[in-house]
């Protein structure tokens, strides 16, 4: 449940998904990205932890890790009431859904835990989102002229002022997401995003938040903290 109060910020109860069982390989590490430490001793994966525990709203973390880190990941966060600590599947979809069975509040933000910039001011734009719409997500204008390509050749481009680039947190109502997720097992569909899976089983209109460039996912060596 939610209310208004002042300053147009919205209260509500909800889970967040951290997904954090990812490898590395593309940064040139040879540890998971999400333990990479900033200067003042935080990792990646803490920042994330950090900003969501420290909002009363969220009321669970539930940290999808991979098989042979979860002793690790436990050990860190074993006094954060909050945190909760699931194992990863194979694909990034099938990890969302093994988080999706931890949670027990009625909205659900979806978040990567190799985006460490995240701040509260757009948490709470999301928040407020929810509270008129079952979906959404924080996306940035793309800057980028972004062509179809086919064998090789340019096909066609398309209008860059109709182009978004999704980040996270994804956002929803949890009943929805845990049936579309449901629906692509069955079909045996993978999504690149969990605003994908709405899009193909719902006709949930899917609120677009306006994010910020600087909430990368770190993905290359160049994008770790320096």
């Amino acid at each position: 449940m939610y209310h208004k109060i002042c300053y147009n910020i919205c209260t509500m109860n909800y889970s967040v998904c951290i997904l954090a069982a990812g490898k590395g390989s593309r940064t040139q590490l040879d540890f998971n990205k999400v333990f990479f430490k900033f200067s003042d001793g935080t990792s990646v994966l803490d920042r994330s932890v950090n900003l969501f525990n420290e909002d009363p709203d969220c009321k669970e973390i539930i940290l999808v890790v991979a098989k042979h880190e979860q002793e690790y990941v436990e050990k860190l966060y074993q006094d954060l009431d909050k945190v909760k600590i699931t194992i990863g599947g194979k694909t990034r979809q099938e990890s969302v859904s093994h988080g999706l069975r931890l949670v027990c509040n009625e909205h659900v933000f979806i978040h990567d835990g190799a985006r460490p910039y995240l701040n509260m001011e757009e948490v709470n734009k999301l928040k407020q989102t929810l509270s008129d719409y079952d979906a959404c997500l924080l996306m940035v204008p793309s800057v980028d002229t972004v062509k179809i390509v086919e064998n090789g050749f340019v096909k066609e481009s398309l209008d860059r002022s109709l182009l978004y680039n999704a980040q996270t947190p994804q956002c929803f109502k949890t009943s929805l997401l845990k049936e579309c997720h449901q629906k692509a097992l069955e079909d045996q569909r993978e999504a690149t995003d969990d605003a994908q899976l709405v899009e193909w089983y719902s006709n949930t209109l899917i609120k677009v938040v306006t994010g910020n460039a600087s909430n990368i996912k770190i993905t290359n060596p160049g994008d770790l903290p320096k």
